[in-house]
């Protein structure tokens, strides 16, 4: 089973931009713009590891969404995306 969390949350740059969001990261030097969904993802990921269904779960209820097979698809892809762009680490745990 896998989770992320966000270990350098406290050191992006982030600036709203009506309901969109600059984040700047400087370990990159990299800029990434995202949706409220997206920076909530990085927020609920700051701290500690999450799974999958407990993120989704999160957004589902935050957003008000009722998650289906297309919900679940793009958050693993942003997950994925987050992942390779550093945003997010991965936590590999043995059961």
């Amino acid at each position: 089973m896998n989770s992320w969390y966000s270990s350098h949350f406290s050191s992006l740059y982030i600036e709203n931009w009506d309901g969109e969001f600059t984040v700047f990261q400087p370990e990159s030097g990299k800029t990434h713009f995202l949706n409220e969904m997206g920076l909530h993802i990085l927020t609920i990921l700051d701290g500690s590891p999450l799974g999958f269904n407990t993120i989704c779960q999160e957004l589902s209820v935050h957003f008000s969404l009722q998650p289906d097979t297309q919900f679940f698809g793009k958050i693993a892809q942003t997950l994925q995306r987050y992942e390779a762009l550093g945003l997010i680490e991965r936590v590999k745990e043995n059961e």
